[in-house]
């Protein structure tokens, strides 16, 4: 009987130390794909008046909910980013940061609140920001 208990634990032991170094494995080689080689892209803050008609058209149908969509056009990709309605004025956004790896390009935005009463108006506000780079043809991830 302490025999059989013996055998039991060291198979228990042993899937233990199993379990053990492939959650090692895999957690190295998922840290080391998200990071990757994540390299900064040019791209352009597009003014209002500078939008193509086809970008304006689906950002004003869609500004009141929050989106994150993407166009394609000329040769250029434009990322939009909204974030719906907010109860007054003075918002703008941020970019953190644009970067590419060999499959996706990766875009993360911020939502900066007006930073004094003065800044605030009495208005409604629905932020958005287009950025307009060279298109890649790769998938657009929003972190």
């Amino acid at each position: 009987m302490v025999n059989g208990r013996i055998r039991m634990g060291k198979k228990v032991s042993f899937f233990c130390l199993l379990v053990w170094l492939a959650a090692g494995i895999v957690g190295c080689s998922v840290a080391q794909g998200k990071t990757g080689d994540n390299r900064k892209v040019d791209y352009t803050v597009v003014k209002k008046e500078d939008l193509p008609a086809e970008v304006k058209k689906v950002i004003d149908s869609k500004k009141q909910e929050g989106f994150q969509m993407t166009y394609q056009g000329e040769g250029e990709l434009y990322i939009m980013k909204g974030y719906g309605i907010q109860s007054s004025g003075g918002y703008s956004i941020q970019v953190e940061y644009v970067t590419e790896n060999e499959e996706e390009v990766h875009v993360k935005t911020k939502l900066v609140g007006p930073a004094s009463r003065e800044e605030q108006k009495d208005t409604i506000s629905s932020p958005y920001l287009v950025v307009k780079m060279e298109d890649r043809d790769k998938k657009v991830i929003f972190d």
